[in-house]
């Protein structure tokens, strides 16, 4: 919406974008700058905004639960909803929340998924490159698998996306048969 509390700055510019910018659709985060990542959604806000503009509005911001992504569909009437950051190491929440899976993955499935991930990671980064730009993503998939912070430590400070595949070996024993 715009810097803080109060500051309709980014309603004011859909707005516009719409009526002389011809836009087909906005996409609209309604937290506040001074907000960060931290902080609920303005879904009220948001409403306001997809009920005053022509145009399909897509709501982002604060959606890291199935029943969040629901509420906001729910509470703000927006055509779409964006998952950025709530799909971090849970990318099976897009099939649940289409319908096409209930309940969570399994750690088997979450292990190869990283490990499919890490594969990717490699192919279009190198391995070197990857294994620094992987690390900012393992705490989510440990988030996801349930991991201790003992459990998780060797896969959070992996160095290596070598280091990454041994330390999820070293899980699967236990996970997988769990």
């Amino acid at each position: 919406p715009g810097q803080r509390p109060g500051d309709r700055a980014g309603v004011e510019l859909a707005r516009r974008l719409v009526e002389e910018a011809g836009v087909a659709g906005i996409a609209f985060h309604p937290r506040h700058a001074s907000q960060q990542h931290k902080g609920g959604p303005d879904l009220a806000l948001a409403r306001e905004l997809v009920e005053a503009l022509p145009v399909p509005v897509m709501v982002s911001g604060g959606i890291s639960s199935d029943e969040r992504a629901r509420e906001t569909f729910e509470q703000t009437g927006a055509a779409a909803v964006m998952l950025a950051r709530g799909s971090l190491g849970n990318p099976w929440r897009f099939e649940r929340l289409l319908g096409r899976r209930s309940g969570e993955p399994s750690a088997e499935e979450i292990v190869e998924e990283l490990g499919w991930v890490i594969d990717r990671a490699e192919e279009h980064l190198g391995v070197e490159r990857a294994g620094r730009y992987l690390r900012k993503f393992y705490p989510w998939y440990a988030d996801t698998l349930g991991l201790t912070k003992r459990e998780r430590a060797p896969l959070v400070t992996a160095p290596t996306t070598g280091h990454a595949r041994a330390a999820l070996e070293g899980l699967g024993a236990p996970l997988l048969t769990a």
